[in-house]
């Protein structure tokens, strides 16, 4: 039986699957589109290997999140290059 952290954690990741270009989200929009309390999404935000945080994009000046997924498929190559250097995704 799915938990409640797991099934918001799915809904978080189809918004993801969902998004084209625009695939960097603040807490606050994925809280937003989800319907998920902000706190809820931090915490699966933080706590999940499903999803990683730009070292340097910021909105708003809020950090910016993707899931590790659709950072694979969607980021340009030299962001995945860097990223393997400075031993971070980004």
């Amino acid at each position: 039986m799915e938990t409640k952290l797991e099934s918001d954690k799915n809904l978080i990741l189809n918004f993801f699957d969902s998004q084209d270009d625009d695939y960097w989200k603040t807490l606050e929009e994925i809280s937003k589109a989800t319907k998920i309390d902000a706190t809820t999404v931090a915490e699966i935000i933080m706590t999940s290997g499903d999803f990683v945080r730009s070292s340097y994009r910021m909105k708003h000046g809020e950090p910016l999140y993707t899931s590790r997924t659709l950072f694979r498929h969607k980021a340009p190559l030299m962001d995945k290059v860097l990223g393997a250097f400075k031993n971070r995704i980004d």
